[in-house]
């Protein structure tokens, strides 16, 4: 009776519920699922964004971290100098007292013309200029901590930076058992001859003390580096007579 012609015009009405609701449900089930794709594809945008301002984030911080370090390193280097001008006589004079301070027995010096200084990198700055100058310096002393403190303090000097290349150490001659301590005070009555002119010829001097001997011999090379602000114009030291060792 059910699937009689009678049966479905007496069950139309219940035909129609059912396909209705088999449509809703259907209806349900597709927007449900389209519903979770888009919330799914949303939330792995916002997991994107997300990385992407973490990311951010975390480059400001070490932006910011490289700009506190440069402010350090600028302090530092202002600090040390570095964008003075070379001034050689002041160089001089901080020379003859360490070695007045460190009880050398003899302190011999040369620095070459100052000339711009390569970067083995082949780096260069828009802002300034690097210069440097050739320093060699050879020093007699009794005790190697004389030696290792006038090392430790003379490239802390406020005039630029110097970085040590390289020393050699040897044993000198033996003092006699007779020979007078070092005499400071000889100090002001030695000439001393600051380097000459920036970009002129090599200058030598010496800062020596009344006892000839000493137990170490050491040669050392350096540079000494200044910056200068590209345009500005350079300052020579003023020149001096060359001074001889006693």
């Amino acid at each position: 009776m059910i699937f009689s012609r009678a049966g479905f015009s007496a069950l139309k009405f219940s035909y129609l519920v059912l396909l209705a609701g088999i449509g809703v449900a259907v209806f349900l089930v597709v927007g449900s699922y389209l519903y979770w794709q888009s919330e799914k594809k949303a939330d792995q945008q916002g997991q994107r964004s997300l990385q992407d301002l973490r990311g951010r984030l975390n480059s400001a911080k070490r932006d910011r971290d490289d700009l506190r370090g440069s402010e350090d390193t600028f302090k530092a280097l202002v600090g040390n100098g570095i964008f003075l001008p070379e001034q050689r006589f002041d160089l001089i004079e901080a020379l003859a007292a360490l070695k007045v301070r460190h009880k050398l027995f003899s302190l011999a010096y040369e620095v070459a013309p100052q000339r711009p200084l390569r970067l083995n990198a082949g780096a260069t700055y828009s802002g300034v200029n690097l210069l440097a100058s050739r320093v060699k310096l050879k020093i007699r002393t009794r005790h190697d901590a004389d030696l290792v403190a006038f090392l430790d303090e003379f490239p802390r000097m406020q005039r630029g930076f110097f970085p040590l290349d390289q020393c050699t150490v040897k044993q000198g001659t033996p003092l006699p058992s007779s020979a007078p301590p070092p005499n400071p005070a000889a100090d002001d009555e030695t000439p001393v001859a600051p380097p000459a002119r920036a970009n002129a010829t090599p200058a030598t001097g010496a800062i020596t003390d009344n006892n000839p001997a000493a137990l170490l011999e050491t040669e050392c090379s350096l540079e000494w580096i200044t910056l200068q602000a590209k345009g500005a114009k350079a300052v020579v030291s003023p020149s001096a007579p060359n001074a001889r060792p006693q």
